[in-house]
């Protein structure tokens, strides 16, 4: 059992050492997320209507049911951007006077 607990803290510290990168700049880890759900979204509108054959009631049903995460990732993107000007803006206003 300690070998197991062992094993998934090694694999966790390797991920957090792969993942530092990305972690430190925020804009870049939201705009991956982005680009993810994007694909994810786009992937299963394929695959929904793959399976569905004519019928477009289940590819709209996915669409709409699953719109919401696309948004909030979007939103998530934005606030990031947004708030990165923002604090360029200030600490530019602050070193000028």
């Amino acid at each position: 059992m300690k070998t197991i607990f062992r094993s998934a803290r090694a694999a966790k510290e390797g991920a957090t050492y792969l993942l530092a990168p990305v972690i430190a700049r925020p804009l870049l880890a939201r705009s991956l997320q982005l680009l993810l759900v994007l694909c994810a979204y786009g992937a299963g509108v394929l695959l929904v209507e793959r399976v569905s054959g004519d019928a477009r009631v289940p590819v709209i049903l996915f669409a709409v049911y699953f719109l919401p995460a696309v948004l909030r990732s979007w939103l998530l993107f934005y606030w990031c951007v947004r708030d990165e000007v923002k604090a360029l803006v200030a600490n530019h206003r602050h070193t000028a006077s």
